[in-house]
């Protein structure tokens, strides 16, 4: 696990090329990037795991905020704020957070617009975030399906990538 820091012209180079990404590591004194397993990375902020970078198979490179992020740092809030939110039923919750990807029939409701390409958040019924998702079709077609794989999870709770978010954060 190689781990390097980033100086404070390719910060601003980052966070000008991450789109609404780039507003969680703006403020960040130091951002580091410790390269991970298949090609992904996590880009850690001010000691905190921050954005997860990944490939996904026909929608390419993508920057999603980690779960850590969202659940132990004061920019939670503005994650959740930033990204669309899917709320799925109680009976698709434990399939997800196995690693299933989300399927249209255990979608509850939808909040905020999104493209296929996208990153979603997907939570419980009481709004907890529990994985962090790439769209596979915009909303309006999303919402017009009855069924199939609508939502490629990414990362979810308790996968290596929150693991390795809860060792780098006891690292600081």
């Amino acid at each position: 696990m190689r781990r390097v820091r980033l100086s404070n012209k390719e910060i601003k180079e980052l966070v000008a090329s991450l789109g609404r990404a780039g507003e969680l590591i703006r403020d960040a004194d130091a951002v580091e990037v410790v390269e991970i397993e298949g090609g992904r990375a996590i880009y850690v902020a001010d000691s905190q795991p921050a954005l997860l970078k990944t490939q996904i198979a026909n929608i390419g490179e993508i920057f999603l905020p980690t779960l850590y992020l969202i659940h132990k740092t004061p920019l939670g809030q503005k994650a959740l704020s930033l990204y669309p939110l899917v709320l799925v039923d109680a009976g698709a919750v434990k399939h997800i957070l196995n690693g299933a990807d989300v399927m249209r029939p255990g979608i509850r409701s939808i909040e905020g617009d999104f493209s296929k390409g996208d990153p979603v958040l997907v939570s419980d019924e009481k709004r907890r975030a529990i994985a962090v998702g790439v769209a596979l079709y915009p909303r309006g077609e999303l919402e017009a399906m009855d069924r199939g794989k609508v939502i490629y999870n990414a990362h979810y709770l308790g996968d290596k990538v929150w693991k390795l978010s809860l060792e780098l954060a006891e690292k600081r």
